[in-house]
């Protein structure tokens, strides 16, 4: 069973491999279509990494380990990059990410255990569909399109960038200054978070957690929805508060049954701005942030 990791343990990476030898890899930047996404739609990310080194022997394919909440799917994807190859298709690895599960040539890893995989992640491997020699300071973009899956929550999408050579993994974040013997890098936490959807449950269909769910649309006019769940039979109160701290509406104030719930606001009677709306129960509070624009 996997073990469910804070969001530090969480921390996880892509990895486009091109060559131990001679070649380290670098994530340049992470951009994310965005930090919020509804449930069943499409997310977007695009990861830059360089070549520090020159592979001139052995052209190698691009290999990627995305780590996506288990009920997201890929979709497609494709890379360009400033080498002879110029682009290309992202594929999923039939061999499910077989270039990391080796170690000094011996010992079988895997990539769930190496990394903590929460239980609600799962690892997408992907393999660019043709390989190259590379020069130094070659540049790769990497646009990746994935399906959202239809449980709310916020998710750490992981990424890490490695080479495609035996004992890549003995260099994972290596402190070497000269950066020659990066052969895995890595870039964590990059949050999003999934509205519009189902809440977390169990086998039983029953909610596993308290939770305030991010309102949608947001920024909304004049009307937004907000999600929220209950472990457990309990008194609820939801209010919405100004910038300046002061009572603007209460949404809920009662005994509320075990599941999922949603609630609506109104904003047509209050200037636009930045609103506040909070989530109070027995030995559970939290805060979140709404823009109304009129």
């Amino acid at each position: 069973m996997k073990k469910i990791a804070t969001l530090t343990e969480t921390k996880m990476a892509i990895l486009f491999i091109i060559s131990l030898a001679s070649t380290a890899c670098l994530i340049e930047e992470v951009e994310q279509s965005s930090t919020q996404v509804n449930a069943g739609d499409t997310f977007t990310t695009i990861v830059t990494v360089t070549a520090v080194g020159a592979e001139s022997n052995n052209p190698h394919h691009g290999a990627m380990a995305v780590m996506v909440p288990d009920d997201w799917s890929y979709t497609s994807g494709s890379f360009t990059t400033t080498d002879d190859v110029g682009s290309g298709a992202m594929l999923v690895d039939p061999d499910s990410g077989s270039v990391w599960l080796t170690q000094d040539g011996v010992s079988a890893i895997d990539i769930d255990t190496f990394f903590t995989t929460p239980d609600n992640m799962q690892w997408v491997c992907l393999l660019s569909d043709t390989g190259s020699l590379t020069a130094a300071g070659v540049v790769h973009e990497v646009t990746l399109n994935f399906g959202v899956g239809s449980t709310n929550g916020t998710y750490p999408i992981g990424y890490v960038v490695t080479v495609n050579t035996g004992n890549l993994l003995d260099y994972i974040n290596t402190d070497d200054e000269d950066n020659e013997l990066v052969g895995v890098d890595t870039s964590f936490n990059h949050m999003v978070e999934v509205v519009g959807g189902t809440a977390n449950i169990d086998e039983n269909g029953l909610p596993t957690k308290y939770q305030l769910s991010q309102n949608y649309p947001n920024p909304f006019n004049p009307e937004t929805t907000i999600d929220f769940q209950t472990d457990a039979d309990s008194h609820v109160n939801i209010s919405v508060f100004d910038i300046n701290g002061n009572l603007v509406q209460e949404l809920v104030n009662e005994w509320t049954e075990s599941g999922s719930h949603r609630v609506k606001f109104s904003g047509h009677s209050i200037p636009s701005g930045i609103y506040f709306y909070k989530m109070a129960t027995k030995g559970f509070a939290d805060i979140r942030k709404m823009t109304l624009i009129q």
